[in-house]
């Protein structure tokens, strides 16, 4: 049994490791902004399956609190699924109240997901959340 909970870990590290989205920001300004909560998007079988990448460009527009109000695809990844799964993944974000710019609430800003897969990672793995990086 420890052996096979062993394996079971392991696994589940390289399925962490097989697709990695990395966030980067475009908006003027959003390299100061602060997240108060930025959780990872879930990525199903079936995307992960797909050996799927691409690059998604969202606006967002915030509430006062900080909370994402909108997100629109303003530049599509050219693939439904990674689209609505940035879209959903950003609307559960949240910045830090203080971070926010009056254009933040009306306008919004621009962020750029990036979503690649690990080719030397099995493609056969549980669904995993996605890891995200600001650069």
């Amino acid at each position: 049994m420890s052996q096979h909970v062993h394996k079971t870990s392991r696994s589940r590290h390289a399925a962490r490791l097989a697709v990695v989205a990395v966030l980067s920001l475009l908006a003027a300004g959003s390299a100061q902004a602060q997240w108060a909560a930025k959780p990872a998007p879930f990525l199903p079988r079936a995307v992960l399956d797909q050996a799927v990448s691409g690059s998604v460009v969202l606006g967002l527009v915030f509430e006062s609190n900080g909370q994402v109000r909108n997100a629109q695809i303003v530049r599509s990844s050219g693939m439904d699924e990674l689209d609505e799964i940035a879209r959903k993944g950003a609307l559960r974000w949240r910045l830090n109240p203080a971070s926010l710019t009056a254009s933040d609430m009306t306008t919004g800003r621009q962020h750029m997901i990036k979503f690649y897969q690990n080719a030397r990672v099995s493609r056969r793995v549980e669904p995993i959340t996605a890891f995200w990086k600001e650069l």
